[in-house]
């Protein structure tokens, strides 16, 4: 039977994968904290080990006889490394729940590290990158002229304290898009634009997204950004504070979103968390600057990401991911994330001129 761990199985995300995975293969449980750890694998009689990323040592022994890694530990910007090291080293496919676009463009730049150790590097299992890739392959199949990608995305009606954390640490004055198949950065706040997910138009703003890094390879489009829903006073303070680090640095930005994140709900209400969907809009545009539109409907970001991470876990002991470093949608196609019972197609429109 295939052996799988799960790193960092105490958390929020992490205690649910393990009870949707806990009797499916052979699941060892780990994490930093050993009571926690214990806590959350006791009552599902899976075993479980306790040791932290910095300790090489015991994160290698812990790998022995391991043949993936679901890597569910964030900040993935300082745990993600040392954990693939491992990986890399002991010949265990890497999969991880991280989303932050400098953590996935940094493992990416490791795709022949992986090849050569003959292991699948899979970022990003989680609701996104995972379901927007997707998307704009979906886009992209339909409509093969596709010379320019827009992505809006709904806003956020659930949100958790670790991913309030994380936001804080990923603070930056900059956003990243794709120009001329270059990544580029523009002002935090600066580029907007409207989509309809279904109430009338909605202001959106362009924020950090890793598919901006992933879909550069996974569509061949040069130009690619991705926004999300803001009202407008939203826009404002996103706009100020890119303004403001851009004066004084991020590192005050961070450690106020840090603060704010201490006093968050550790975890969202479960029946707005179930009820909670996200809809997500591509414009393909094409040489001549007609758009065509593509839409999805995804669970809330938690419930998404557990199908995702699950059915992504299962593929990789299955044999079913190359060696190397893809996306989800590069090593499974289009419609994973509707495979993976995350979200599914809405209807297209192909006829709006820009």
């Amino acid at each position: 039977m295939s052996r799988a761990l799960l790193y960092g199985a105490s958390g929020y995300t992490g205690r649910a994968i393990a009870a949707a995975l806990a009797g499916e293969f052979d699941l060892v449980l780990a994490g930093r904290d050993p009571q926690a750890v214990r806590a959350v694998a006791e009552p599902l009689g899976l075993p479980w080990l306790a040791f932290p990323l910095d300790a090489p040592a015991a994160l290698h022994a812990a790998l022995a006889d391991v043949d993936a890694v679901l890597h569910a530990a964030g900040p993935f910007a300082a745990t993600a490394m040392p954990m693939l090291d491992a990986c890399l080293a002991s010949g265990t496919h890497y999969l991880d729940l991280g989303g932050e676009w400098r953590v996935i463009e940094a493992l990416f730049a490791l795709d022949s590290a992986a090849r050569e150790a003959g292991i699948a590097v899979l970022p990003g299992a989680a609701l996104t990158p995972a379901a927007t890739d997707c998307l704009l392959l979906a886009a992209v199949e339909r409509w093969p002229d596709t010379r320019a990608l827009k992505l809006g995305i709904s806003a956020a009606e659930v949100v958790s304290r670790g991913s309030v954390a994380t936001m804080a640490g990923l603070a930056d004055p900059g956003t990243v898009i794709r120009r001329g198949g270059a990544l580029a950065m523009v002002p935090a706040g600066s580029l907007a634009a409207m989509f309809d997910f279904g109430a009338g138009p909605c202001e959106t703003v362009a924020t950090d997204w890793a598919s901006v890094i992933t879909a550069g390879a996974l569509t061949g489009v040069p130009d690619i950004a991705i926004y999300s829903a803001m009202h407008w006073s939203m826009r404002a303070g996103y706009r100020a504070s890119g303004i403001g680090m851009g004066l004084t640095g991020a590192a005050p930005w961070r450690l106020a979103g840090s603060a704010m994140a201490r006093v968050w709900p550790q975890e969202p209400d479960e029946a707005r968390r179930e009820a909670a969907r996200f809809t997500m809009i591509v414009e393909a545009h094409d040489p001549w600057r007609r758009v065509r539109r593509l839409s999805m409907e995804t669970l809330d970001g938690y419930g998404a990401s557990v199908r995702i991470a699950c059915e992504a876990l299962r593929r990789v002991l299955a044999g079913a991911a190359p060696a190397g470093v893809s996306s989800l949608a590069a090593a499974f196609g289009s419609r994973f994330a509707v495979e993976a019972g995350a979200a599914r197609f809405l209807s297209e429109d192909r006829s709006t001129a820009a």
